[in-house]
């Protein structure tokens, strides 16, 4: 099971461990690296490469992400297209590589291919939001599946409202399609969190606030070691930080209702 330390995305306190450590982790071997939190570190990759993620460190705006002028993406767009007119095989994908470029996630490069950029990219926001909530959900279903029937009945009495079936949900398709864009990214282009691949993950309401709440509680609870699952209780603490506090309602199809 993932790492269930997580810290609050935007703060000073950076991407922990955890977090990139679920987000790097591939089909085989895994990142190695102290359970801290990030400063300058390198990384060494299970193929050798060694990479540094320096999220603070960077000198201004440009150097801080990936994104590009119009000229920077015409000149790209024409090399891809090249590189795969080509068909030249053992290097980037010229069609991930054009798509992201186009469609402004350049973040997602520095995930697809960390050797090639010798500084690191620091995720935007979203990003890293959507990284931590994807690692807790990832957490709260791996626990759930491996309750038995009288926790799963002990959890469903203290959050009666999500504690019967929780799954992530995803994000709303309407008015959460960046959020909804970056999973889709980080789950079927760049393989990370592979248990919600294939899931459909337009929620059709608006969940984001409700998760940032869940958010709060998921990272206040102590972390005894990376391998360690929910109690019930903890579990049930962090479902129900998802109803809207002091009134006791819940969005469900962007409509409140009584919780």
């Amino acid at each position: 099971m993932s790492s269930r330390t997580v810290a609050a995305s935007g703060t000073s306190q950076g991407i922990r461990w955890p977090v990139l450590k679920a987000a790097l982790r591939g089909g085989g071997g895994g990142v190695h690296a102290p359970p801290q939190t990030f400063g300058r570190h390198d990384w060494n990759l299970p193929d050798g490469r060694a990479i540094c993620w320096c999220p603070h460190q960077n000198k201004n705006k440009d150097e801080a992400g990936m994104e590009f002028s119009n000229q920077q993406k015409l000149i790209i767009t024409l090399l891809t297209d090249i590189h795969a007119h080509l068909g030249i095989d053992n290097s980037v994908d010229p069609g991930f590589v054009q798509r992201m470029v186009r469609r402004g996630h350049g973040w997602a490069l520095g995930w697809a291919y960390p050797g090639l950029f010798e500084d690191g990219i620091e995720p935007p926001e979203a990003v890293a939001f959507v990284a931590e909530v994807l690692t807790m959900w990832e957490a709260i279903e791996e626990t759930h599946a491996g309750f038995d029937q009288a926790r799963k009945d002990r959890l469903a009495e203290l959050a009666p409202i999500f504690g019967r079936d929780p799954r992530f949900g995803g994000f709303d398709g309407n008015h959460e399609a960046d959020l909804r864009e970056i999973v889709h990214i980080l789950v079927d282009d760049l393989g990370r969190w592979p248990a919600f691949r294939g899931r459909e993950t337009d929620s059709h309401r608006i969940l984001a606030d409700g998760y940032r709440r869940m958010l709060e509680v998921y990272q206040r609870i102590p972390n005894p070691g990376y391998e360690s699952s929910l109690s019930v209780e903890a579990l049930a603490e962090i479902l129900n930080a998802r109803v809207i506090p002091k009134s006791g309602m819940e969005l469900e199809g962007n409509v409140l209702r009584w919780a």
